[in-house]
């Protein structure tokens, strides 16, 4: 991953053709920011209980029976399932381009079916369209950015992932907030209309997104790979037929490295699969469902704060977490990110459980608020980001793809898992512990501080070689950060310390210019 220290060489890495698509492509990642938290936010509305909930006679007050919010807040989940199944088809066999354009139609689809909705029903199927394109997202975004955009900004990649995607969310609780102040039905429609504006906009630019050279490489579509890195390339000097060349070798290369899913769990790759199935589980089950998700529906249940401020607060604090990342990890490495963002979620998250003990003053509701807006930014400094990022790294080549499906799958079922049971522990008349569930996420959010010290290696500034090697003669996670390798001067160690430089400086050292083949 790149840091604050290789803006400078990410700066002279881009041709406008580049940063125009980048930019495209990244307004595609805040979209999906801002849809997730437009329906996780107008759930708080009382219009839109009003229109999709039903009424309490013993309150006098409309609101979601228990299952009604399960049903809302999970069922998304297997629609962004066979979205990222839909993506893969589309995109394997017509395209980045051609995929990258369909989702944002099935995006259009989901909010006019959400904006026209009169039902619970018809708004669950709209929610379940968009989280499709969502999971549509999920799958082609990173790599579609990997794939037209220079090495030396491969890494920074995750970081404008994860940004944009917080950025969304923030811009979408600035919005709520205001839009919460109106009567009727107009405080949770024009959210849900302004979502409209990203994919219609996307739609108007998307001439402007080439299709990845990498993917027609692969296709042996030879010429028009030629063309896209021309337009990509547009006013740099590169060697075309030199990079198409090198793109060739990568992809014959990757074809003939495919492990079976047998070796996932053979020799060391047992280790492997198991950190990234980890890091997996534990993205999900640290409490981000109960802040994102139900956060403004618990503290509108409190009545000591405006459940859009909190969100408006909690969302604005978030943004900070994918910057701090950003300019620590290379300098500071992913351990010692994880591990101390992590205990401050543990922390953060028992206090929560703490306050929901005892008598239940004002007082304790107000802190319960306030730690819970602290959350996202510790959140994502550890199980959010770094965690995923050291996940994505440990796989052997051979076995990347198989490794990120079974990552994939547990995300989803343990997503699927929290956000369907949270309403039942949060309300009566079934388990009722309001902010005592700080107390399950807290303790599995310490199980995985416990486990990242012990199983989580630090990756940072190693070679493919001095990796393998370390695999292979099974360094203790812990010790990863001080072991010295015997691979230092090797080939893969030289290419990855080129991969940290400016293409020009590359080329001054007489070394090859790798400008779009993926790292391993």
């Amino acid at each position: 991953m790149a840091s604050l220290r290789n803006l400078q060489s990410m700066r002279h890495a881009f041709t406008w053709n580049m940063l125009i698509a980048y930019a495209i492509i990244a307004t595609s990642v805040f979209s999906y920011g801002f849809d997730d938290a437009v329906y996780s936010t107008i759930q708080t509305m009382d219009s839109f209980e009003k229109q999709f909930g039903t009424y309490d006679s013993s309150t006098g007050e409309y609101g979601f029976s228990t299952q009604h919010l399960a049903f809302l807040n999970s069922l998304g989940l297997p629609a962004k399932a066979a979205g990222t199944f839909i993506g893969w088809a589309i995109g394997e066999y017509y395209g980045r381009r051609t995929c990258f354009i369909g989702m944002q139609l099935m995006c259009i689809i989901g909010i006019s079916v959400s904006y026209s909705a009169t039902t619970f029903g018809q708004i669950l199927a709209g929610r379940m369209i968009v989280q499709c394109f969502i999971g549509w997202e999920d799958w082609l975004v990173p790599m579609f950015l990997g794939e037209i955009c220079p090495t030396v900004v491969r890494g920074a990649t995750v970081v404008v992932y994860v940004f944009a995607h917080i950025f969304g969310s923030f811009i979408c609780a600035i919005i709520t907030y205001e839009t919460a102040k109106l009567e009727g039905n107009a405080a949770w429609k024009i959210p849900i209309g302004v979502m409209w504006t990203f994919p219609c906009f996307i739609l108007l630019c998307s001439w402007l997104v080439p299709e990845s050279p990498r993917w027609l490489v692969r296709k042996n579509k030879i010429q028009a790979a030629t063309k896209q890195l021309e337009y990509l390339n547009k006013g740099k000097d590169v060697d075309v037929a030199g990079e198409v060349a090198f793109l060739q070798a990568a992809v014959e290369a990757n074809a003939q490295t495919k492990g079976s899913w047998a070796e996932l769990l053979q020799g060391t790759n047992r280790r492997r699969t198991m950190i990234a199935m980890m890091t997996a589980a534990f993205n999900q089950l640290t409490g981000q469902s109960f802040v994102s998700q139900y956060g403004s529906l618990f503290v509108k249940s409190l009545k000591v704060m405006n459940p859009f401020a909190f969100t408006l607060g909690s969302r604005g604090i978030s943004t900070m977490g994918p910057l701090v990342t950003f300019s620590l990890v290379d300098t500071t490495g992913r351990r010692p990110i994880y591990l101390i963002g992590g205990t401050m979620t543990t922390a953060l998250l028992m206090i929560c459980g703490g306050l929901g003990t005892g008598t239940i003053t004002d007082g304790k509701k107000r802190g319960v608020c306030g730690v819970l807006m602290m959350y996202g930014l510790f959140y994502i400094m550890s199980f959010g980001s770094i965690s995923v990022i050291t996940g994505a790294e440990t796989p052997h080549l051979r076995l990347r793809d198989k490794t990120s499906v079974v990552a994939w799958l547990i995300r989803i079922v343990c997503d699927f898992a929290v956000s369907y049971s949270l309403p039942y522990l949060l309300k009566a008349p079934y388990a009722d512990l309001q902010s005592k569930v700080g107390f399950i996420y807290g303790s599995l959010a310490a199980v995985g501080v416990v486990c990242g010290y012990f199983f989580l290696p630090e990756l940072t500034g190693r070679s493919l070689e001095e990796l393998e090697d370390m695999w292979q003669r099974r360094i203790p996670a812990r010790k990863f950060a001080d072991w010295e390798s015997s691979c230092i001067g090797s080939i893969g160690a030289k290419v990855t310390e080129m991969e940290g430089e400016t293409e020009d400086a590359v080329k001054a050292k007489g070394g090859i210019s790798r400008v779009y083949l993926s790292k391993a």
